[in-house]
């Protein structure tokens, strides 16, 4: 994984009757091509004589709330709510009054290494009681606070500093963000990465780097810096944690990379690393240069021993920028002819709700927001009158890299340090989302101007059919029922998609019409790439003529706060098992055994017995009840968890920088709700390794017991990602769609979209009597009645040979 470049750019049997019977009972289970074959007739029959689609019909009677969109920011923001641009604005006004004065504030314009100047501000949720408190039991309702991330350059020493700014939308007072589990202040080294400092480094390294040895660049690599025409360098940063330095001292790898699309897929092979501690700039040095894979101790000593000659010379070629180049996204090969792809239609408009940041969906509903620092977040998730989880969000992002140059050895990024949520933009209609989607901006306060900024389409909303049966059965033969029921996979998606630089994260939260909730991750983008030498070989594949890409960890950390039937939960898993059972009784041969599969309740009492480790010899499933709510059976009542993108951290414990992201030990672990284990990383992470602002394993260590307590679930899912050349020019996401997924588990008393409004059903009339013919129901349509339909022939045949009786039946259907 790369990063950004120069100071401009921050950052998914037929049971076979016999006799002349046959013919009818296959009726039933070739219905369903008819329909399939009706429908693609139909719909090229109206676009041909008309040039568009149909019209929707009538919305159903006493619908007139679903549907509704209102993406706007809300005038009164609930506890869940984003800081909207009124309330950043009053709140920066606080910022600068008297008020404040002790934090000696600049404005963004006045920002530098060397003042104190907002970085960053963010909502601070409430306490979850606070808030049970107010949406349960009608409680006052809590304070809005804002969560201010200060850079105070301006004291000695640097340090960085949090604050809770409050009450928003008027504040009155701010202090220091103290918690047990959070260090504030933290070490200025620590910091996130922003355009201030890239700024500054450009001043400081760039361009004394065109001073020193700007003539070699241009010999070795046909460019420059700087004043460079259309032949132009560029650089990214690599950051090396504190536990790699071995102190608070801050250094980065600079990977010097031709300016041309896509420039992480041209790098040249020389790097510096700068030492760029403290807040000032003037400060700032190289302390090593890489040069064909020669390392130098300074600039100096590099530019001696190319004037000598005691190093061999590169001598590269700009690449020619044309419409084929590799790295580019043009489109390849001669235009082909092609029909358009299939669209997303809703028939009837939209089926879900949207009330500026609450959502609506059949019998789901739920808040979300989109946090600068973590990326997007779920609150209050609902289904039908039950809570099923307070919240559900993305915690971090990291990828670690592998290589045997210094910048990709030692790097291993942790994507809040360059503020996630501030990535999610511009989604492309018919690219990201389906073009009926749903389009919902975000608006920060930072560093990068003097007022909020709103990113346009930060969130795409939509319903889709998945083109999966959600369920469905046959049963064809007479001795059967002679019946079909099913029903099509139709979910609401939440998606947003966060650009970090080279790669694009693709987040999708799936609410299916039977009670299960899906979280998907994908993986897509630039890949990032090294100078090859032979030295590279066993850490990625030569891809192209000086380019290898390297091997490399994905890894994600979600937070799933579930309350299953309140906030009194256990985690228990059912633990699948074998036996040898004597079956001499039943073969008549003493001795003989029978081995089959059974499973044994396991209670997890604390929670380091519930940091969980994926192996395949303990096949389990996680259950998460109330034990007080249970089925009339005395089964309790429960929701599930299943994982789907699990990976194993394979580096050593407490190595290098694997302590940084602590979570990754664990495929699930489950500790006790605290307030001040809020979230599970922090935006220090990419250089804070010697000593974490959050360690994740203190919140296991501690060993709270977790029977009938509120429980929170940290959810771990990867992938390693070993290059190969169809990842040029970026990434494609079959293989790499990583989840999991929150399945109710005896919650019900059945499935519970057998209420669903898209179920279909078909029956012959009369099953003493197939001659009789079929009944179709279908039971959405315009009036949100069930729809009866006499099809006009019992005769498979008739639909395959008229293509006019097929249209005619889709209208009976009420499908046009």
């Amino acid at each position: 994984m790369t990063r950004e470049a120069n100071k401009d750019t921050q950052y998914s049997s037929i049971a076979k009757k016999g006799g002349g019977a046959g013919r009818k009972w296959m009726f039933v289970s070739l219905l369903l091509g008819a329909i399939a074959l009706g429908l693609l007739i139909a719909l090229v029959v109206v676009i041909t004589k008309l040039g568009k689609l149909p019209a929707a019909p009538e919305s159903p009677p006493n619908s007139s709330a679903e549907g509704q969109v209102d993406a706007s920011e809300s005038p009164n923001p609930g506890v869940f709510h984003d800081l909207t641009r009124s309330e950043l604005l009053s709140l920066q006004e606080y910022l600068y009054s008297d008020k404040a004065s002790d934090l000696n504030l600049v404005r963004p314009d006045k920002a530098a290494l060397n003042v104190s100047y907002v970085f960053i501000t963010d909502l601070l949720p409430p306490n979850k009681t606070d808030v049970l408190g107010h949406l349960d039991d009608n409680g006052p309702t809590p304070v809005r606070r804002a969560r201010v991330v200060v850079f105070r350059g301006d004291k000695t020493p640097p340090v960085v500093e949090e604050y809770i700014v409050q009450p928003i939308p008027n504040p009155t007072r701010h202090d220091l963000f103290n918690l047990r589990t959070r260090r504030n202040p933290i070490p200025f080294a620590y910091r996130p990465i922003g355009r201030v400092e890239l700024a500054e480094l450009y001043e400081s390294l760039w361009t004394g780097l065109q001073e020193d040895i700007g003539d070699i660049l241009k010999e070795s690599y046909d460019a420059g810096i700087g004043e460079c025409g259309d032949k132009c360098l560029t650089y990214y940063p690599h950051p090396m944690s504190s536990a790699i330095v071995g102190a608070d001292t801050r250094k980065m790898w600079f990977e010097i990379n031709y300016y041309v699309p896509y420039y992480g897929l041209h790098p040249t092979g020389f790097l510096f690393l700068g030492q760029i501690d403290g807040s000032d700039k003037s400060k700032f040095s190289i302390e090593k240069v890489i040069y064909g894979g020669e390392s130098f101790n300074s600039v100096q000593e590099f530019k001696t021993a190319y004037t000598t000659g005691a190093v061999t010379k590169i001598k590269l070629e700009f690449p020619k920028v044309v419409k084929n180049l590799f790295s580019t996204l043009d489109y390849r090969g001669d235009a082909k002819p092609s029909k358009r792809a299939p669209q997303l239609v809703e028939p009837d408009g939209k089926r879900y709700t949207l009330n500026h940041r609450q959502v609506k969906y059949m019998d789901w509903q739920f808040d979300f927001r989109m946090s600068a620092l973590t990326g997007p977040q779920l609150y209050n998730i609902m289904y039908g009158k039950d809570r099923i989880a307070y919240e559900v969000g993305l915690q971090e992002i990291a990828v670690f890299y592998s290589g045997a140059n210094p910048a990709a050895r030692l790097t291993d990024f942790v994507d809040s340090g360059v503020l996630l949520g501030t990535h999610a933009k511009s989604l492309v209609p018919g690219g990201d989302c389906p073009e009926t989607a749903t389009f919902i901006p975000a608006t920060f306060l930072s560093e990068l101007t003097e007022e909020p900024q709103t990113v346009q389409r930060s969130f795409c909303l939509f319903e889709q059919n998945t083109g999966v049966p959600l369920r469905r059965h046959l049963s064809y033969a007479v001795s059967e029922g002679a019946f079909y029921g099913g029903v099509m996979d139709n979910v609401l998606i939440l998606r947003t998609i966060l650009t970090v630089v080279n790669y694009d994260y693709i987040f999708d939260f799936i609410f299916h019409q039977n009670g299960a909730m899906e979280v998907r991750a994908v993986s897509t983008g630039y890949i990032y790439t090294t100078f090859y030498n032979q030295a590279e070989d066993k850490y990625g594949f030569r891809l192209n003529e000086n380019i290898l890409a390297n091997l490399h960890h994905h890894m994600f950390h979600f937070k799933v706060d579930l309350d299953v039937l309140g906030t009194s939960n256990r985690y228990e898993t059912l633990d699948i098992e074998t036996e040898d059972l004597d079956i001499s009784g039943e073969t008549g041969t003493p001795g003989d055994k029978y081995n089959q599969i059974f499973y044994t309740k396991n209670l997890k009492n604390t929670e380091t017995e519930a940091a969980y480790k994926f192996n395949f010899d303990t096949p389990k499933y996680h259950i998460i009840h109330n034990n007080a709510e249970k089925t009339s059976f005395g089964v309790p009542k429960a929701y599930r968890i299943q994982m789907n993108g699990m990976s194993k951290q394979t580096l050593k414990k407490d190595s290098g920088n694997e302590a940084t992201v602590s979570w990754s030990r664990y495929q699930m672990a489950v500790t006790k709700y605290k307030h001040d284990e809020f979230g599970s990383s922090s935006p220090y992470k990419m250089f804070d390794g010697r000593s974490p602002v959050v360690n994740f394993q203190e919140y296991i260590d501690d060993n709270d017991n977790i029977v009938d307590e509120d429980l929170v679930l940290w959810l771990a899912m990867g992938v390693h990602h070993i290059p190969h050349t169809e990842d040029l020019p970026i990434t494609p996401t079959p293989g790499a769609h990583l989840s999991f997924a929150l399945l109710p588990y005896n919650y019900f008393k059945e499935d519970p979209s057998m209420t669903s409004p898209d179920s279909i059903t078909i029956a012959h009339k009369d099953p003493t009597n197939p001659q009789n013919g079929v009944l179709f129901r279908r039971y959405h349509n315009a009036t949100g009645r069930p729809t009866n339909v006499n099809l006009p022939s019992d005769n498979l045949s008739d639909y395959e040979d008229n293509p006019d009786l097929v249209l005619q039946s889709r209208k009976k259907f009420g499908l046009l």
